[in-house]
């Protein structure tokens, strides 16, 4: 078992070694592309935070506008079941004296 691990072992350090190994312009090639790719990301990056600071303000005032809009109906709606209300009242009573004029 653990002749197996060490040659396992071994056989990675040997393909480390070889990649090692690499030209000095494969190795400049290498951190061309993982700097670029490095760049790209901030790039992307800034675009969405900027962007994030343009629309969260507009979002909010929709939201803040639709919240009044409803608002403003919920109020229209029970100032109409109020009237509503008011005009299905009955008063009952009884008439005790009656005026004839």
């Amino acid at each position: 078992m653990f002749s197996s691990f060490k040659q396992q072992s071994s056989q990675w350090q040997q393909h480390f070694a070889r990649r090692q190994s690499a030209g000095p312009l494969q190795r400049l090639l290498a951190w061309l592309i993982l700097g670029l790719m490095l760049l790209a990301g901030a790039a992307i990056l800034v675009f969405m935070l900027l962007l994030s600071w343009i629309l969260i303000p507009i979002l909010l005032f929709r939201h803040r506008s639709k919240i009044k809009a409803w608002q403003q109906r919920q109020q229209g709606a029970q100032g109409q079941y109020r009237e509503s209300a008011s005009e299905q009242q009955t008063i009952e009573g009884e008439v005790l004296h009656k005026r004839e004029d």
